[in-house]
């Protein structure tokens, strides 16, 4: 289902009370709110998820295998190498077991912080790694507590199970604890909760929520621990323990990384599905200030749709506070204006619009916006010779003549305008290169360079007399 204001965008959230279905940019969004609200009747909106939205996780095999390279996370590997490499020189000399499992323990503490911090960052569509910091910050949760209590849990179920039902329940059972350890993880990230993770109704729902592609889940999940268990067997039977240690726990490290940001993707695709509520602002590209202008403006398009015209203009006038976004704001402030009929709100707009001190580099838009602010209003022209000059620029046709000449055209409030001289040469120019009439543009040059014989056009301006000059020897040759 695509949105009702924007039909080219998928459909996010839903408002049952106006029986409307918004995308993620025409929704009003707050911190610390459960869900964004409507723009219309202010109630809050229901999720339609993003698992239609987002790329399927099958198909982002290569994205996961490339995490580990980020940065960060490439940081952390090489200093988990370094540990790995301390403990396993500490191991080889000091043959004691309770220090030795102290130290495993340690290891494997720093390893489980880290991607357990990668699933939850994922799982809230931020997909850059993070850094060794976040990670110490995240483990403040015990979550290595909590690994070591789940598999405590599972080891505890399996003891009780042989003892009542004896050696035919070994088997099956491993078989169930493997195709359901992707599920636990991520319910025991997501809610930090053990008796969650092992409760078989919230694993049997996190299955059915993913569905079939959950198969590809484990298969996946079950292929990088089978190859992890193959590595440590022959590492710790061909090497001493200072070169195994590093080597294992990098290979423990990298492939773990891939495992558990493939799980906080699927987490973070089948979000709504998995009953999480992660924050709306989070499928947003919060940081982009391109993000934050297309949403302002597709709230502007939702009242403009709706005929609520002075909320939209508030939401436009907001947005024009803010200089990266001013242009744009006063864009669609002259088009309401023309579609409301209303001739000085258009016209105070498009004033402040060409005012615009580098309206040069959007020439073509300007241009464009003339022509509609013309059609609907003939007497405008913008107020300063510099946005006159930079329209005439980019008017490189016969058609625009008549444009011109009105543009050139200059009242007794612009003789002073310091810009006037880049004016004149923009209209020499535009008789030179779009009429041919050099004798006229060589007129116009001398006329400029003659009463502003000096300034930042004067090396300009003198080219183009030479070129202008130039042309009209040719002429009678030719």
């Amino acid at each position: 289902m695509n949105c009702k204001y924007h039909t080219h965008e998928k459909a996010q959230w839903y408002c049952h009370q106006c029986d409307i279905s918004f995308c993620v940019n025409c929704c009003d969004i707050h911190e610390r709110e459960i869900a964004p609200r409507c723009l219309l009747c202010r109630t809050h909106l229901e999720s339609y998820g993003v698992s239609d939205k987002v790329t399927p996780f099958w198909n982002k095999l290569s994205e996961f295998n490339k995490y580990p390279w980020q940065k960060n996370a490439y940081n952390f590997l090489l200093t988990y190498m370094g540990i790995a490499f301390v403990i396993g020189l500490i191991t080889d000399f000091i043959p004691i077991m309770m220090i030795q499992l102290l130290l495993l323990l340690a290891l494997y503490s720093i390893g489980i912080g880290y991607v357990f911090t990668v699933l939850t960052r994922t799982a809230r569509g931020k997909f850059d790694a993070p850094s060794y910091d976040e990670a110490l910050t995240f483990n403040s949760d015990s979550m290595t507590g909590k690994v070591i209590g789940l598999f405590l849990t599972i080891i505890g179920i399996g003891f009780i199970g042989y003892h009542i039902f004896g050696s035919g329940f070994i088997l099956p059972y491993i078989a169930v604890v493997s195709f359901a350890n992707p599920a636990m993880l991520i319910i025991l990230a997501m809610e930090k909760h053990v008796t969650s993770a092992i409760n078989p109704a919230r694993i049997a729902s996190c299955v059915k929520a993913i569905g079939w592609p959950y198969l590809l889940l484990f298969g996946f999940s079950f292929l990088i621990d089978t190859g992890l268990e193959f590595a440590q067997s022959q590492l710790h039977f061909w090497l001493p323990q200072s070169i195994a240690y590093p080597m294992l726990f990098a290979a423990l490290a990298y492939f773990y990384i891939v495992k558990f940001s493939m799980f906080g993707y699927v987490a973070f695709q089948y979000h709504n599905e998995l009953g999480y509520g992660i924050d709306a602002e989070n499928l947003l590209d919060n940081d982009s200030e391109s993000a934050l202008e297309k949403r302002l403006m597709a709230k502007a398009d939702v009242y403009i749709q709706e005929g609520r015209f002075e909320d939209a203009e508030d939401v436009l006038y907001d947005l024009a506070q803010d200089k990266k976004h001013t242009v744009k704001a006063l864009e669609r402030l002259v088009r309401l204006n023309i579609v409301r009929q209303n001739p000085a709100g258009a016209i105070k707009a498009a004033n402040n619009y060409f005012q615009n001190p580098n309206l040069s580099g959007i020439g073509v838009e300007a241009v464009r916006l003339y022509q509609e602010i013309v059609a609907y209003e003939p007497h405008f022209r913008p107020m300063n010779a510099m946005a006159r000059s930079v329209l005439i620029n980019q008017m490189k046709h016969k058609r625009y003549l008549e444009d011109v000449n009105k543009l050139t055209s200059i009242s007794e409030k612009m003789q002073n305008d310091v810009n006037l001289p880049w004016l004149m040469l923009s209209r020499a120019k535009f008789e030179s290169e779009v009429m041919n009439d050099d004798a006229k543009a060589l007129g116009m040059v001398n006329k400029l360079l003659s009463k502003y014989p000096r300034g930042s056009h004067q090396r300009e301006a003198e080219q183009l007399r030479q070129v202008c000059q130039s042309m009209q020897q040719k002429a009678p040759s030719a």
